[in-house]
């Protein structure tokens, strides 16, 4: 008659998704929203940098090409702060640009336009890598 309490488990995640395709945004929101993951959203780097300052995450998903303040910085003001959340890079450009990426922090980079399933299951992967002792 009951549910078991653990197929909807409370939110245990928080996700800071820093994207400014308002499109992509609401959609990579009510992907993890559906998965109980608690979301904040920031249009651009300056406005993650200020989330960051605001909270603790899980994961980060994060773009590289925008205004203000582009990916590549938002993950070196991290560094500066040794801020050590894991980010999945969501982003169309090259694997080129993407060399110089800091792997100690850029745990999945997922190129646009993505599956949702893989994505969705990939970010949980790395929610679950989150919680569990280093």
């Amino acid at each position: 008659m009951g549910a078991d309490s653990s197929e909807r488990p409370p939110k245990l995640h928080r996700a800071l998704i820093v994207e400014d395709d308002p499109a992509i945004r609401r959609l990579v929101s009510k992907l993890l929203a559906r998965h109980q993951i608690d979301i904040d959203v920031a249009h651009d780097g300056k406005e993650a940098v200020a989330k960051l300052d605001s909270g603790t995450y899980s994961v980060i998903v994060l773009d590289l090409m925008m205004p203000e303040l582009n990916g590549f910085e938002f993950i070196e003001v991290m560094k500066s702060r040794n801020i050590r959340t894991p980010v999945a890079v969501v982003s169309a450009v090259s694997q080129q640009a993407l060399t110089n990426l800091d792997l100690d922090i850029v745990k999945l980079v997922i190129s646009k336009p993505f599956d949702v399933d893989e994505f969705t299951k990939a970010i949980l992967e790395l929610c679950a890598e989150a919680e569990s002792p280093a």
